[in-house]
């Protein structure tokens, strides 16, 4: 006689299931604390892939704006306590609005139609490990 599958749920596949969120909530954690110390200490500001503005990046700098033009119009960067944000654009979409704070290095705000790129800069620390591959 041949047993039939079940398609029931056995306490193995619970605890693998259980064991899996684990490992990924418990990656999470790990990666958002090993970068979590970074801070940028320089935003820099390109127009069509040309430099036009350094900002200074320091956590007891008050709220600035900056303005610069793009190639449909203007752009309004926004700087405060070491973070820096896109406030406004003359994009349609206004994905570098939504994008938000950004305050560590090798996070950039991009708006692709006005050709405007802000990237935060700075030092990583010394031994620390950016990317493994094999």
């Amino acid at each position: 006689m041949k047993k039939k599958k079940s398609n029931m749920i056995t306490a193995g596949d619970v605890i693998f299931i259980l064991l899996v969120v684990a490992a990924s909530v418990a990656s999470m954690v790990l990666l958002a604390r090993a970068t979590a110390s970074e801070k940028g200490s320089t935003a820099l500001v390109e127009v069509d892939a040309k430099e036009v503005l350094r900002i200074n990046l320091s956590e007891d700098q008050p709220r600035k704006t900056y303005t610069v033009h793009g190639v449909f119009g203007p752009s309004t960067i926004e700087v405060e306590k070491g973070r820096v944000r896109m406030l406004a654009s003359t994009c349609r979409d206004k994905i570098c609005v939504g994008t938000g704070w950004v305050d560590a290095p090798g996070k950039d705000i991009i708006c692709l139609p006005n050709r405007v790129v802000v990237r935060v800069i700075g030092e990583r620390k010394p031994g620390r490990v950016d990317t493994v591959t094999e």
